[in-house]
């Protein structure tokens, strides 16, 4: 019990550096306005940063078995390249608050995959907690506000497309996790989904992008703090916990993104927000408790 104490809060501490991905997607987009661009360099720095500290300092985290790179290359197409896709989709067709909350559906995705494909049991635990967090997440995006929700069936079907994928992050990670290293498994997904992600967006048209230096060094720090950073935790704390439980816990982020969205920018909270995000506390100890 004590290691998946820990493995719980490994994954708060990653939904709490995820959250801040607003904020430096807030900074980046003065210099450049393409999510697509952003997201793909995003994957990309985050594999290349992890790559050369494995290399100075793990060269064992290095070696995956050849027969197992096609799990990887599903796993970094499915989970990152298309996540990152359907994502940038549904804010595109739809408003940003029903692409989130479509994005939030991915803890029922997991519970129900993961239960037919690892094993994990349903509980009553566990339904509530996901009724609680999911509660809690509507409210604080403020899908209730006059103009969020702005619908149509492209937009919704990206959104769901994108829970799904992100679903599946856990799901590939879990099996994974049975034979490597968390940092390993965030090489291999970010790597390979960067590949993907580079090949979209067209090499050349990448290549030929200018920033200054500023630019640059957020795109770095997006890429190391609440990417590689964010998902190492989730990922690290994904080996010791069922699928389903670590995707609820995750769902901290959209509270650490509200909080952050406060302290850095003054933006207000009101009454609803902090009710969702009691709610998402209260589902979180819930499925803490022993």
């Amino acid at each position: 019990m004590r290691g998946e104490t820990r493995a719980g809060a490994l994954v708060l501490v990653g939904a709490t550096l995820l959250g801040s991905l607003p904020a430096w997607g807030r900074a980046i987009y003065r210099f450049e306005p393409d999510p697509l661009t952003v997201v793909t360099w995003r994957a990309l720095f985050a594999a290349g940063l992890l790559l050369l500290a494995l290399a100075t300092f793990r060269r064992d985290l290095l070696a995956v078995r050849p027969r197992d790179l096609p799990f990887f290359a599903a796993y970094g197409f499915l989970a990152v390249t298309l996540n990152f896709l359907a994502y940038f989709s549904a804010v595109k067709y739809t408003s940003i608050a029903v692409a989130v909350i479509l994005l939030y559906t991915y803890p029922a995705f997991v519970t129900l995959l993961s239960a037919a494909l690892l094993g994990e049991r349903l509980t009553a635990r566990k339904g509530g907690a996901l009724l609680l967090t999911f509660a809690g997440a509507v409210l604080v995006i403020q899908v209730h506000q006059p103009g969020a929700l702005r619908l149509n069936l492209r937009g919704i079907l990206w959104g769901l497309a994108a829970g799904i994928t992100a679903a599946l992050y856990s799901i590939f990670g879990k099996k994974a996790l049975g034979r490597y290293n968390p940092f390993t498994v965030v090489l291999y997904a970010f790597g390979l989904g960067g590949i993907f992600l580079a090949l979209l967006r067209g090499p050349a048209d990448l290549a030929a992008l200018r920033y200054p230096g500023v630019a640059w060094l957020l795109l770095l720090g997006l890429a190391a703090i609440p990417t590689l950073g964010g998902y190492a935790c989730y990922t690290a704390g994904l080996r010791h916990l069922e699928a389903s439980r670590a995707s609820i816990l995750a769902t901290w982020e959209v509270v650490a993104a509200a909080a952050l969205g406060y302290l850095l920018f003054a933006e207000a909270l009101d009454a609803g927000q902090m009710a969702g995000a009691l709610l998402v506390a209260i589902g979180i100890a819930s499925l803490q408790r022993t």
